[in-house]
């Protein structure tokens, strides 16, 4: 039963607000079975729902990680962040910290951790083009927590976020989401402008890169372009 809510609440942070049946057909049991797992959770305090009105026919239930169940999820992010870290308050310089106030020291650190997060992805972002890039950044930074999916606009692409990698550390600061989004700059290579957050009452986290029209055809090497990810 364990691994069942598992899965609920991986599908529930990947795909967002979802019904049962699209739950159910997703891990592969019955709708009935889905719907007991999403009783209990509710009553847990990992879910909550709410009616979805259609164009045609009755309302749609939707079920959607609540606070906690969104922090449920984010174990393996948290993981991740606190090894990530130590190395990058380690790297601070004594000299360079001294007499900066706590919210700069930390933002220094979570800067570190954004160059951390691109080094290790860097090569594998290798497409000339800025539609390519995007999807291959939007590939590696999945497993990260960090982003969804990606929506041409034409003049733009919207990248999203459906839920929080660690929701209750971006509650407490900004320098959380501001990593985020520098990470996806660093290895675009471009521009990118945070647009909403969940923690701000978003229900994603959105980014946006403009395309430039004299985007240049030679092969982008985001090394190259970054020598501050390149460790001596």
């Amino acid at each position: 039963m364990e691994r069942t809510r598992d899965e609920v609440v991986r599908i529930l942070h990947d795909r967002g607000p979802s019904s049962v049946a699209e739950v159910a057909e997703a891990i592969g049991v019955s709708s009935g079975s889905v719907r007991r797992h999403m009783d209990i959770m509710i009553a847990e305090g990992l879910v909550e729902m709410r009616l979805e009105r259609q164009p045609r026919g009755r309302p749609v239930t939707r079920y959607f990680l609540s606070e906690a169940g969104e922090e449920r999820s984010a174990a393996a992010h948290y993981a991740r962040l606190l090894d990530r870290l130590y190395p990058a308050l380690t790297r601070l310089p004594a000299d360079a910290v001294s007499g900066h106030n706590g919210v700069w020291v930390l933002e220094q650190v979570f800067n570190g951790v954004a160059e951390d997060i691109a080094r290790a992805y860097a090569p594998r972002i290798s497409a000339s083009n800025l539609d390519d890039r995007v999807a291959q950044v939007a590939d590696v930074l999945r497993a990260e927590g960090i982003l969804n999916d990606v929506v041409d606009e034409g003049e733009r692409i919207r990248l999203r976020n459906i839920g929080c990698p660690y929701r209750s550390t971006a509650e407490g600061t900004h320098v959380a989401c501001a990593a985020d989004r520098r990470t996806i700059e660093l290895l675009l290579g471009e521009s990118v402008e945070q647009v909403a957050t969940i923690v701000e009452g978003s229900p994603t986290c959105e980014y946006l890169v403009v395309r430039n029209h004299q985007e240049q055809d030679e092969d982008v090497d985001v090394l190259e372009a970054h020598p501050e990810l390149v460790r001596n």
